[in-house]
């Protein structure tokens, strides 16, 4: 599977890949073994997203925060 140009400039330590023509971003699930892939509606927004939270301001982001919380359980 093809993956953004940007995948190279992310951040997040629960990234998986993206997908940029089906506009999706796909993360460490939120159960053992699992994925979380997002899609947005808009590239504009998918955009948004890789550049803001993937590649920047990762610990800001929801799906961040939730696997976080994962990791402090154990």
């Amino acid at each position: 599977m093809a993956t953004s140009r940007m995948d190279r400039r992310v951040q997040c330590p629960f990234y998986h890949q993206d997908i940029a023509a089906a506009k999706r971003i796909i993360c460490e699930g939120p159960i053992d073994g699992s994925i979380l892939s997002l899609t947005y509606n808009t590239k504009e927004d998918y955009k948004q997203q890789m550049n803001t939270f993937c590649c920047v301001y990762f610990k800001n982001c929801e799906v961040f925060r939730m696997l976080m919380e994962k990791y402090e359980e154990n």
